[in-house]
C-alpha cells in the first residue's frame, strides 16, 4: 500500500467517522430529553426563604426566593422603606437584585444581622447594606428610611 492509498484511507475514515456524529447529534437533538437541565423557573437552585448569590449574563447578583412568612414580613415593613412600591413587588416568586455598587470590586452585602445604621427598634428580617455608602435595603431592593430622613421629615414638620 502506498502512502497516497494510506492517506486517502485515513481521509474517508475520519468522514466516516465525522457523518456517524452528524447524524447521533441530530437524532439526539430530534427525541428524547435534553442533555442539559433547562429549567422553566430562573434559579431553581435557590431554596424558598433563602438569599444566595449567582451569576446571571455575566452580572453577580442577589437571588431571593420568598416563602409565605418572608412575604407577610416584607409587608409589615411598607411604612419603613422610601417608596413601598420600589424593588420587586411582593408577589413575585423569585427577586433579584444587582449586587453591584458605584465602585468597581465592591458588592452590596447580604446581612441577618441588624445592621448599625438602623435604630434597635426598627424591624429588621434580613437584607442588603451598601458598604460604601451605608444603604440598608430589604429582601425585595426597597431602601429603608435613615435615622437622617426620618429626623429631618419630623423637623420638617415642626416647622409647618
Amino acid at each position: 500500500m502506498t502512502k497516497r492509498e494510506l492517506l486517502g484511507n485515513t481521509i474517508r475514515s475520519m468522514l466516516v467517522i465525522a457523518l456517524f456524529a452528524f447524524v447521533f447529534v441530530l437524532f439526539r437533538s430530534l427525541s428524547g430529553p435534553s442533555l442539559t437541565s433547562q429549567s422553566e423557573v430562573a434559579f431553581d437552585d435557590v431554596q424558598i426563604g433563602e438569599t444566595a448569590m449567582r451569576r446571571a449574563l455575566g452580572a453577580r447578583v442577589w437571588v431571593t426566593r420568598l416563602s409565605p412568612a418572608q412575604r407577610s414580613q416584607l409587608a409589615e415593613l411598607s411604612e419603613l422603606v422610601v417608596n413601598p412600591n420600589s424593588g420587586c413587588a411582593l408577589q413575585s416568586e423569585v427577586c433579584v437584585l444587582s449586587a453591584t455598587t458605584q465602585r468597581d470590586g465592591i458588592d452590596v452585602v447580604f446581612s441577618i444581622a441588624h445592621p448599625i445604621q438602623l435604630a434597635s427598634d426598627i424591624k429588621w428580617y434580613g437584607g442588603f447594606v451598601d458598604p460604601t455608602n451605608g444603604a440598608v435595603y430589604d429582601r425585595l431592593g426597597r431602601a429603608y428610611k435613615t435615622l437622617r430622613q426620618v429626623n429631618r421629615k419630623d423637623a420638617l414638620e415642626v416647622l409647618r
